[in-house]
């Protein structure tokens, strides 16, 4: 069983690189009526890429980029870049809103996988929070019924992906630097950019989109760093269901650089996941106090 202050730092970092990423979608989004997905995709990754191997080298950890090699490292790099480009074909056909509502089903697949494959213990009442918190992120995105089809397999199928990708980052070996794990990732994310480019006609970005793209990458190195670290060492089903959280960034992003202006239900599904969060977190220090037969230290 990890430690409490081991889920406490995974939750901290899952929650910040959810809002890493909201900032990379933000900054991505303002240059995606000029350039294509794929083309955008790719730029970015190989952005990320550069700026993860520049920190591998400031932190002398440049030898280790052999240790991504590993089996499961290499499952894990294929298994984001198969998540990144199911979410991005199924986006061109079906509204975000409807894509996010189902890929947001990540926590409860990767809770169950956790409880199926690792043996944790899940009690009906942090079910309950989990479940509240996705109800949570349907107030926000109010998905259509009429607009499920086909192609929203696609984006359960990224859900999936990304649930096996946490599930195999939460065994790797602690001796594998964490950003090592994350520039395979980013160079998988880069290839499936790659991939998804070939049915499209890129041109040279602007200054401007060169500068948004920069940015962005920047985050995203941020995000793909915190991401792995957040599933490190610690109990996945206490850790996962902050990933709710990333709707609310993009509420606070929306409003603030897209001038997207939220309405009452955004707030009551904002007010159920920060709640769920919350109950979980208390579950998480009644059963310590349970298990040790004291309050865990602060």
């Amino acid at each position: 069983m990890s430690s409490s202050g081991a889920n406490r730092r995974g939750i901290i970092a899952l929650i910040t690189a959810s809002a890493a990423f909201t900032v990379t979608d933000a900054m991505v989004k303002l240059v995606t009526r000029t350039l294509p997905t794929g083309e955008i995709i790719f730029i970015r990754g190989l952005m990320t890429v550069v700026c993860l191997a520049v920190a591998l080298v400031v932190m002398g950890q440049i030898g280790k980029i052999a240790s991504t090699f590993h089996r499961w490292i290499v499952i894990r790099s294929l298994l984001d870049g198969c998540a990144t480009a199911l979410f991005v074909t199924a986006l061109v056909r079906i509204k975000l809103a409807d894509l996010l509502s189902i890929v947001l089903v990540s926590p409860l697949i990767l809770t169950a996988l956790s409880v199926v494959l690792f043996k944790e213990v899940v009690g009906w009442r942090r079910w309950t929070a989990i479940v509240v918190g996705l109800i949570g992120t349907l107030f926000i995105v109010k998905p259509a019924p009429g607009s499920f089809d086909a192609w929203a397999l696609l984006g359960l199928g990224s859900a999936f992906a990304s649930a096996s990708r946490d599930l195999i980052t939460h065994r790797l070996d602690p001796k594998i630097p964490t950003l090592a794990i994350s520039v395979a990732g980013c160079l998988a994310v880069t290839l499936a950019g790659g991939l998804i480019g070939l049915n499209e006609q890129w041109r040279m970005p602007t200054s401007t989109e060169f500068l948004l793209l920069s940015a962005a990458a920047v985050f995203f190195s941020i995000g793909m760093y915190l991401l792995v670290f957040a599933f490190r060492g610690v109990e996945i089903s206490v850790v996962s269901p902050f990933r709710y959280t990333l709707l609310l960034w993009g509420i606070i992003a929306g409003y603030l650089i897209l001038g997207e202006v939220p309405d009452q239900w955004a707030f009551i599904g904002g007010a159920l996941i920060v709640g769920s969060g919350i109950y979980t977190l208390h579950r998480e220090r009644v059963r310590r106090r349970d298990l040790t037969g004291k309050i865990p230290p602060q």
